[in-house]
């Protein structure tokens, strides 16, 4: 699976569920070199690309400060980062991780005490 990382440990225990031998790591890792695939650590890929919002700034900014309301805002993230560790994948064909998925939030408070 292109997907999917391999390790010693993943491969030990599909070679048990599947036929029922017990194979230890190292053995593992073995017959993985024998079969042509190497410890390799997997490509970072950046996230989407999004455009910078910046510019698009200005109006909004000069309006609250002639309305005399502005807002001061804060954002905080949870991201499921994971654990980039070696896997076994063939010679010559790093493997690639599953997507992260993050999710923001931003709160605003005014000088009033006002929240959003």
């Amino acid at each position: 699976m292109d997907f999917y990382l391999w390790g010693r440990a993943a491969v030990s225990d599909l070679i048990r569920r599947e036929y029922g031998i017990e194979l230890g790591v190292r053995a593992a890792g073995k017959l993985l070199r024998r079969w042509g695939f190497t410890p390799q650590k997997q490509i970072r890929k950046a996230y989407e690309h999004r455009p910078s919002v910046a510019g698009t700034l200005h109006g909004v900014e000069a309006q609250a400060k002639s309305e005399g309301g502005v807002h001061w805002g804060g954002e905080t993230a949870l991201v499921n980062t994971e654990v980039r560790g070696r896997s076994y994948a063939p010679a010559g064909k790093t493997p690639v991780g599953g997507s992260r998925q993050k999710l923001s939030m931003m709160a605003t408070v005014t000088n009033q005490g006002k929240t959003r």
